[in-house]
């Protein structure tokens, strides 16, 4: 697995736009949080939502293997 991002705070209702590279998808990243978040995907990037009602959130994403 490689890391994308480690340990990136998101602010309170921001998010987190990651540029997509070779066949990245939503499909194989792993996401680990301490909150609640959402995830989408535009066209050429995946972007992590921080979703959580009070607080900003820590998150690291990696590759599947």
């Amino acid at each position: 697995m490689a890391i994308i991002k480690d340990s990136v705070l998101i602010p309170l209702d921001r998010q987190l736009f990651i540029p997509k590279e070779g066949n990245m998808t939503m499909d194989n990243i792993i996401i680990e949080t301490d909150g609640e978040y959402r995830l989408f995907e535009k066209d050429n990037y995946i972007i992590v939502k921080n979703d959580d009602c009070c607080r900003s959130i820590k998150v690291t994403i990696r590759t599947k293997d």
